[in-house]
């Protein structure tokens, strides 16, 4: 990176990590009460399309972090050949099927799992069945954990344990371990984080299961990115925690986002209470055959690992390579980026900058204690990354010619 865009501190991927002068976050804030939902903008492609009067087709959506290999070729064999006749029944309520191969995948009890519409299902019906009245969120985090607990209970008592900006984002354990000592109902964490993409070792995850389950806290931990580390999972652990309940989704490393399949994992007991208060028919007919293939297809998986590690590696090299972007090192398929002050850029602007060029950013306003300096981008194919590459190039050049016209230069 250039010398210009350096500081004191090293930065978590070779580039530079940078301070705004802004005081920095506590280990622990608190929101009371007051319904107030996370507003920050977070149009999907479509609706972009539409205010900008462009074509959908022609945008490379950089803002959902979907696998750039699409669909498991055996999901997909399976769809064509036996969609259109499943369509015509109704779905298998309890799932039977695809909770015994989720059991086989993972070596864990099919009584310990229950399958459902995506991880947003189980996001809002935990709230409800929990009945929470006091948590923590380890941020930055997904907003719908806030709404879905502020939708449940306006007077929910929603902590913030954050993630810091000058650590890298990394989770400070033994902080964490000694503020669940005040009591709490719950706790949310995400591994690997979004939007950060900043994992936390197995072994410290270890260790906070222990100390919730000795506070009588509820663990709930967002597995969603977790495929894209295997063998950092707790789904063993949460088969016979007595407090801990993981939910995962297929919507990005299988590539069903539009088809609504996840599962929740956790103790029979706790499985059979949420199967028994939940509706039925919640996860369809296709997403059910899909997510059956897309389970059983072992090349498909390991294709993957290797297609997104490898253009993981690829795709943070050319963005260090432009002056002013700082990308964190992340471990699943996307990567944070930092915009440098120097640019006087923020995220927003130049998403709206880059909608123009055909290219769908994700702003991280919307992720809790996010800034508006940071933004997410997916890890996509050779081609799509490179023209990102070249887009942010471009943006950088004209910024930076700006900066010299207006001082005369």
């Amino acid at each position: 990176m250039n010398a210009d865009f350096q500081d004191s501190k090293p930065g978590p991927v070779g580039a530079s990590r940078v301070s705004r002068d802004i005081v920095p976050p506590q280990p622990l804030k608190t929101f009371f009460g007051n319904f107030s939902l996370n507003n920050a903008q977070r149009e999907n492609i479509n609706e972009v399309a539409e205010r900008h009067g462009l074509n959908p087709a022609r945008i490379i959506d950089f803002s959902a972090s979907i696998n750039p290999l699409g669909m498991s070729p055996r999901a997909r064999k399976k769809i064509l050949k036996e969609g259109p006749e499943a369509i015509l029944h109704f779905p298998d309520t309890r799932c039977t099927e695809l909770r015994s191969v989720l059991a086989e995948y993972h070596s864990i009890p099919k009584e310990s799992i229950l399958p459902g519409a995506g991880s947003t299902e189980f996001i809002y019906s935990i709230p409800r069945m929990l009945n929470l009245e006091r948590v923590l969120l380890v941020t930055p985090a997904f907003s719908e954990y806030e709404n879905a607990l502020e939708m449940q209970d306006k007077n929910c008592r929603i902590h913030f344990f954050e993630t810091r900006e000058e650590d890298g984002f990394e989770l400070n354990v033994e902080g964490l371990l000694m503020v669940l000592t005040e009591g709490y109902d719950a706790l949310y964490l995400c591994n690997p984080n979004d939007p950060t993409g900043i994992p936390t070792e197995k072994k410290d995850l270890l260790r906070v299961l222990a100390r919730t389950e000795r506070e009588k806290t509820w663990f709930i931990l967002d597995e969603t990115f977790v495929d894209f580390i295997p063998g950092e999972s707790l789904l063993r652990e949460a088969a016979s925690s007595s407090r801990l309940i993981i939910f995962r989704s297929l919507s990005h490393f299988f590539a069903l986002a539009g088809l609504r399949a996840g599962y929740m994992v956790s103790s029979p007991e706790v499985i059979r209470d949420f199967q028994a208060k939940r509706e039925p028919w919640s996860v369809n007919a296709l997403a059910q055959l899909a997510a059956l293939e897309s389970l059983r297809d072992r090349t498909y998986m390991k294709r993957t690992l290797d297609f997104i590690g490898r253009e993981r590696k690829t795709l943070t090299l050319g963005l260090q390579g432009i002056p002013g972007f700082i990308p964190y090192p992340g471990s699943a398929n996307y990567l944070l980026v930092q915009i440098h002050p120097s640019l006087n850029l923020t995220a927003a602007e130049l998403r709206e900058r880059l909608i123009s060029r055909g290219i769908l950013i994700r702003d991280c306003r919307s992720f809790h204690h996010m800034g508006p300096y940071f933004f997410r981008v997916a890890v996509r194919n050779r081609r799509e990354n490179q023209t990102l590459i070249k887009a942010l190039g471009q943006v950088q050049k004209e910024i930076s010619k700006a900066g010299r016209g207006s001082r005369g230069i």
